[in-house]
């Protein structure tokens, strides 16, 4: 009995056996094995909120080094401003950019007032409004790197912004002018599904980011919808999808042409994210000063969390009994416990109240509120969003007209 177990045993097929045979097969088809748990690597948007809503990190964390990030929204509501914030912030870390002009709408002496170095060794500009032909480069280049990558050469980090897909045609919208014939084009959305499936497993091997923004408008329907060009792959290939609107941003130091505004607030919706939970959020571009890094920070600094952050509405009081100093929520005013005063809410955001230490204190609390708590939630919010979106098989735009909090409360 004993014996033939032995024998019964000896004839396994072994799972470890699978890598020699799948090694094999990988010298003669191009596959890649991974077989290493990699650090997972972001980069900054600027603005600390945002990163903990793309990333559900507060420190650390912004734009995943992988994948696909897509900015939509109207016309002005900073699509552009936030790519070249996260170019910025990745030519900072080493990144070397390739910006994809679709619209003709930058020149290489508009981009250092943003904070985007132009020097040829870190910055390429690219200028071409075919679909097609951005999918023939994007897809040799990667695919000379992947070999490059392969033969164990060193890479410099990469990012490619593609700024913006919904201004971009296809071959056949451009034949049919040039015939003189205006037709509905149905082949666009095809071509850019083309694009996004061609290039987005080689991104992910080759660690680069990319970056895509996208125009939306609003459908003729009785009750009109928000709509991202693209196609159905504008949905399913990203790992992030924000949605962006704007509303006027007012510091009552307007003059007589500011237009009534002195800038913009943005509210940016994560309607997709594999990586964190898709929320809701605001944040604050200036005209003149760009973006402040801590606005929102305040939706946390809440009286419940004071004993831990030190930051909240309310003030500090003696207490009558015990002589000691207690906090005691309500009021307008913010009490910044370090600096052992209050502020206005116009006074908060100043890396004076949010210091180094305060951000720490702040981090655990932040990336909790964003985070998936296991794969099941993960799974759920993908069905989640696949049914509200309501895409089946003839589907060629993507809708984004349903609230993030109402999909993911």
């Amino acid at each position: 009995m004993a014996k033939g177990t032995k024998e019964k045993d000896s004839k396994r097929f072994e799972f470890s056996k699978i890598g020699t045979i799948m090694s094999n097969i990988a010298k003669s088809v191009p596959i890649i094995i991974d077989t290493k748990v990699k650090e997972k690597k972001y980069i900054s948007t600027g603005v600390y909120l945002l990163d903990a809503a793309l990333s559900a990190r507060l420190l650390g964390g912004g734009v995943r080094n992988n994948r696909i990030t897509v900015f939509g929204g109207e016309s002005g509501s900073g699509k552009s401003f936030l790519a070249y914030s996260v170019a910025k912030n990745a030519q900072k870390i080493g990144y070397g950019i390739i910006f994809i002009d679709t619209e003709y709408a930058v020149d290489l002496d508009d981009l250092p007032k943003f904070g985007v170095d132009t020097d040829p060794e870190k910055f390429m500009l690219i200028r071409s409004n075919k679909v097609e032909d951005i999918n023939i480069t994007l897809s040799q280049l990667l695919d000379d790197l992947k070999e490059q990558k392969l033969a164990g050469v060193e890479m410099q980090p990469l990012m490619i912004v593609l700024d913006s897909i919904g201004q971009m045609a296809s071959n056949k919208e451009k034949a049919d002018l040039l015939k003189g014939e205006i037709k509905q084009d149905m082949t666009k959305a095809k071509a850019i599904g083309s694009l996004f499936r061609s290039i987005n497993t080689d991104l992910g091997f080759l660690e680069i980011p990319m970056i895509v923004c996208n125009h939306t408008y609003l459908t003729q329907d009785m009750f009109p919808q928000e709509v991202q060009k693209g196609g159905r792959s504008m949905v399913y290939t990203p790992s992030v999808i924000g949605m962006m609107s704007k509303a006027k941003l007012k510091t009552s130091e307007e003059d007589e042409m500011d237009l009534g505004a002195s800038g913009i607030v943005v509210t940016f919706k994560t309607v997709k994210n594999r990586i964190a939970k898709p929320k809701k959020i605001k944040f604050e571009i200036s005209f003149i000063h760009g973006m402040n890094p801590f606005t929102g920070l305040d939706a946390f600094c809440r009286p419940e969390y004071f004993e831990r952050i030190g930051i909240a509405q309310g003030k500090m009081e003696i207490d009558k009994k015990s002589g000691e100093m207690r906090f005691t929520p309500g009021g307008n005013r913010w009490y910044v416990s370090h600096l052992g005063k209050s502020v206005t809410t116009k006074q908060l955001f100043t890396p004076e109240v949010f210091t180094q230490g305060v951000l720490e204190k702040l981090e655990p609390i932040v990336n909790d509120y964003f985070r998936f708590k296991s794969l099941d939630e993960i799974e759920e919010v993908e069905k989640q969003f696949n049914e509200a979106m309501g895409i089946d098989e003839d589907d060629t735009e993507y809708k984004a007209d349903v609230d993030a909090d109402d999909l993911f409360s």
